[in-house]
């Protein structure tokens, strides 16, 4: 009698023991990164954006669809865009929104699908 319960202790031990582990092996709790396809425009002009050293450089301004106010971006904020000042853009842009953002860093970013459209703008 003494090894049945000697047997079903151990059993028992090996299967709490590899529920634990099967367990730590499913990440469905672990935030995921989420993309969205987004309409962005890129001003003509350029704004200034102050770095980590506190010294204010020049950026292109952008914004979403829908939005009112321009959001300084530094020129390589879109990855696979070359801004050219002077022209105003229509993009297509993929936004992922980071999960887990670093802590230096922005919480979200843009990948160009397209240039919808690029019109030279005069000094206005």
């Amino acid at each position: 009698m003494k090894k049945i319960k000697t047997r079903i202790g151990i059993l028992v031990i090996l299967l709490t023991v590899f529920t634990m582990f099967a367990s730590c092996l499913n990440d469905d709790d672990e935030p995921k990164d989420k993309q969205k396809t987004v309409t962005l425009y890129v001003s003509a002009t350029t704004g200034e954006r102050t770095g980590m050293t506190g010294t204010p450089h020049e950026c292109m301004l952008i914004k979403e669809k829908g939005e009112k106010t321009w959001e300084p971006c530094e020129f390589n904020g879109i990855k696979g865009f070359t801004y050219e000042k002077g022209y105003e853009y229509e993009l297509l842009a993929t936004k992922t929104i980071y999960a887990n953002p670093p802590a230096d860093g922005s919480s979200y970013d843009y990948t160009l699908i397209k240039v919808v459209s690029k019109m030279a703008k005069g000094n206005e």
